[in-house]
């Protein structure tokens, strides 16, 4: 039997797909099908059943002008391909140093010509670390060991965030992405200029440190919008810039102040 996901339908097929371990989808996209390929996993099945449903990722429908959207950490491209149909007049730069994930991000972004990739990742200093592969998915390869890694590792190329968008000429991000298992907050860190003027930020964090430190980074600019906490140091957060939060929205009507004196 097809196995189906929510946007996607896919077979998990016995032939061999250059890889033995990728099946072959479609996507529904804004001019027709788009062929999609993913591990084949429970866990990437469900990643991108979470992100073509905009679970993960959930639509903010009053917010326009979106140009610019920095997709780091982008893997096989489900993110990707979600967002550039989201934002079909928005330029898409994809962020993957993950040899196994970024060989399929770059399939999956083909027929999308308002999405970039480039073969590397994101960091708040240029620097060659190892990334230790997922146990269960590359969406769980992570430059920091854990009991979700295993002890096999290749070497990624991580480059200094600010110094990339520089060179790039990106004087302003609309939309933020960032799943990189464990280095967002040194991310978001090196993004600091241009933190303030993002509208919508989609952030996940791995441990109840880094989602303080994330609060903490967005507090003055953003306002909590969304989220799903799965466990106590995992969660996923979408940040929405706070001069765009409708005056009628649940953050006014709702809010409860206790003044004490």
């Amino acid at each position: 039997m097809p196995r189906k996901v929510r946007g996607i339908e896919g077979t998990m097929s016995k032939e061999e797909i250059k890889r033995p371990d990728v099946a072959e989808a479609t996507l529904q996209g804004p001019n027709g099908m788009i062929p999609f390929q993913l591990f084949k996993t429970d866990v990437c099945f469900q990643v991108a059943n979470d992100i073509f449903a905009g679970t993960t990722y959930p639509n903010v429908p009053f917010v326009s002008g979106v140009k610019t959207v920095l997709d780091i950490g982008a893997n096989v491209g489900a993110a990707a391909v979600y967002l550039a149909t989201s934002y079909p007049d928005a330029r898409i730069y994809a962020f993957e140093p993950g040899s196994d994930a970024l060989s399929l991000l770059k399939k999956n972004v083909a027929p999308l010509r308002n999405v970039t990739v480039f073969p590397f990742g994101l960091y708040f200093h240029d620097a060659v670390l190892s990334l230790f592969h997922g146990k269960n998915d590359s969406v769980e390869s992570s430059v920091c060991a854990s009991t979700r890694t295993e002890y096999e590792s290749e070497p990624i190329r991580l480059v200094d965030a600010s110094r990339i968008l520089y060179e790039l000429g990106i004087q302003k991000v609309d939309v933020l992405k960032i799943d990189t298992e464990g280095c967002e907050v040194p991310i978001l860190q090196s993004l600091s200029k241009w933190l303030p003027d993002v509208k919508v930020l989609y952030v996940e964090y791995h441990s109840e440190r880094d989602r303080r430190r994330i609060d903490d980074l967005l507090a003055e600019t953003h306002v909590l919008w969304r989220g799903q906490i799965k466990f106590a140091y995992r969660g996923e957060f979408c940040y929405l810039k706070r001069d765009l939060v409708p005056d009628e929205s649940e953050i006014h009507t709702c809010e409860i102040l206790l003044n004490v004196e």
